[in-house]
């Protein structure tokens, strides 16, 4: 073979590959999912969540399922996950309860996620329909204007093969005006997927889920040749220019997004399709996808974790920093909103083009009320969590008591300390301690009246039993310490705090004990207690030395009672 046509052929075959190459680039910047090639993974996700009923109220006993994990929310109707099943970059977290709708929920994957389910009972209600029909027959149901008409002997086994019998029909119509349509409806963001393959969030006018069983509880379906004609009601507010037809959708359950279906003509003032199978079905016109992005911050600028923020017919939680993430229609004007810490803010936001992300200025909430019991403010340095939380007394309805909780990344409690003001005749403070070094842990109490006049105890005691420890301190008396009597000692700075220094030596059981302790404002941050001059047997601080400054301003800014 000559050179030249060697050269010749060399370069058609560069000319292939450079073809091959580009093609392949170009089909990979399409924008589109192929959902049948889509499997879930189990990956490392921090994932909490809760089950509430309509009301708000927690629901107990649910069966949260992710892959291969499984969980049982506690009487608060919370759970958590340490992973998650990833189906296309989206995690998918089922709920199960006998008595209830099965409720898939799902979302874009992020390193921590909140997920919020609001269950529907089954029965008959303002949304709800239950019923019971003979297998031959024809039969309509009807749900606040939502009808779905099935023909005679058009159900069957989930199998396909024939069935006679009880049909037993349980039916869910969410309207998009429900005050809990964004955490009753299946998903939770409107993540769709169009019939060529391409990615879109959906502007739902209502969708239903029809469940059918037998007397055993076993699942049936629709006969194939068979299908169903659904009757959509128009949503009050959405009746201005409805268009033509609007697409139908189903929720795919294994992958927790909608999947394009067919379509829905408009006839007079409802909508009419057909649908050859049951799981949730959705009426909805398709958008391109706006990322809406921002934070929730308190009167003092502290991160919000774990708030709800409203936008459109969607919505998301914070995190542990306050961040969350919504998306919305492109085009398509939304109030981003939240509630929380006994307030609200809201801001608005411009229709934005499609593909775009908009930073939403910050939501401002009050800061915790003082006075009311139980408020926390969550605090986060680097892995590990803080709750800053006060209690109230219910006598002058001022602060009585701070308390600092300390988590570590894994979520387990590690400390818990208390600082207290107590309204004494002669003014005393008092600083409760529980050391969480070791298995067995130390609570401390302490009285320090001006420079005149303290007292001191501790107890062993279990951990679990430490936040409900009544009152033990001893008097100075009791203790074998007169008045006065301490060495004052260099200062000294404890998480970041200028502490003035006290050291007092006692004799107990003919035993010589040396206890040091640090104060700033009246308040004492460290306790030490040593054998003799050397040996030191334990030692509590009140606050952490890693707690953030912020942290340490909030628990320790406390209004002693008069």
């Amino acid at each position: 073979m000559k050179k030249e046509d060697l050269k010749s052929k060399r370069e058609k075959v560069r000319y292939f590959l450079m073809i091959v190459l580009l093609l392949s680039v170009a089909a990979a910047g399409c924008k589109k999912v192929d959902p049948d090639n889509e499997s879930g993974v189990m990956q490392k996700v921090e994932l909490k969540g809760r089950a509430l009923d309509a009301n708000g109220a927690p629901i107990s006993g649910v069966t949260v399922k992710t892959g291969t994990l499984t969980a049982t929310t506690d009487a608060k109707g919370e759970f958590s996950f340490d992973r998650a099943n990833i189906v296309n970059k989206r995690a998918v977290i089922k709920f199960e309860k006998t008595g209830y709708f099965t409720l898939t929920r799902s979302g874009v994957k992020e390193n921590e996620m909140f997920i919020q389910a609001v269950m529907t009972p089954k029965g008959n209600s303002a949304i709800s329909l239950q019923a019971s029909f003979d297998a031959s027959s024809a039969r309509s149901l009807e749900v606040s204007g939502m009808k779905v008409a099935l023909t005679a002997a058009s159900i069957v086994r989930a199998d396909g093969s024939a069935y006679s019998g009880t049909v037993n029909a349980d039916m869910l119509y969410l309207d998009p005006n429900n005050e809990n349509f964004d955490a009753m409806m299946p998903g939770g963001d409107l993540a769709a997927i169009r019939d060529n393959g391409r990615e879109s969030i959906l502007i739902s006018y209502g969708m239903t889920d029809v469940v059918f069983t037998d007397n055993q509880g076993n699942p049936l379906q629709l006969k194939d040749g068979s299908p169903a004609e659904l009757t959509f009601p128009i949503p009050e507010g959405m009746d201005n220019n409805p268009p033509a037809t609007i697409p139908l959708w189903h929720f795919d359950e294994d992958k927790g997004i909608w999947i394009e279906t067919g379509v829905a003509t408009l006839q007079g003032n409802v909508y009419v399709g057909m649908v050859t199978h049951f799981s949730w079905v959705n009426l909805d016109v398709p958008e391109e996808r706006v990322t809406l992005r921002g934070k929730v911050v308190d009167c003092d600028d502290m991160p919000v974790p774990y708030a709800k923020v409203s936008a459109g017919q969607t919505a998301g939680f914070t995190n542990s920093a306050g961040e969350w993430s919504v998306v919305v229609p492109a085009n398509t004007p939304v109030t981003a909103s939240v509630t929380a810490n006994g307030g609200s803010d809201a801001k608005s936001v411009p229709g934005r083009p499609g593909g775009s992300t908009y930073t939403v200025p910050n939501l401002k909430v009050p800061c915790p009320k003082e006075g009311e019991a139980g408020n926390m403010t969550h605090i986060e340095s680097g892995s590990v969590k803080y709750l800053i939380g006060h209690e109230s007394d219910e006598t002058s309805g001022g602060v009585l008591a701070y308390y600092v909780i300390t988590f570590d990344n894994s979520g387990k409690r590690v400390r818990y300390d208390v600082l207290f003001g107590e309204d004494d005749n002669d003014e005393s403070r008092m600083v409760q301690i529980i050391n969480h070094l070791t298995s067995t842990y130390w609570q401390y109490g302490f009285y320090f009246n001006s420079e005149t006049d303290y007292g001191f105890g501790w107890q062993d005691m279990p951990y679990n039993d430490a936040p409900n420890k009544g009152d033990f301190e001893v008097s100075a008396t009791e203790a074998g310490l007169a008045a006065g009597g301490y060495t004052k000692l260099p200062n000294r700075t404890i998480a970041g705090k200028s502490c003035v220094v006290y050291s007092h030596s006692i004799n107990i059981q003919g035993a010589t004990y040396r206890t040091t302790y640090a104060l700033w404002n009246t308040l004492v941050l460290l306790m030490e207690i040593a054998m003799g001059n050397d040996t030191l047997i334990w030692i509590a601080q009140s606050v952490t030395l890693e707690v953030p400054d912020v942290a340490i301003t909030k628990t320790l800014d406390i209004t002693l009672l008069d």
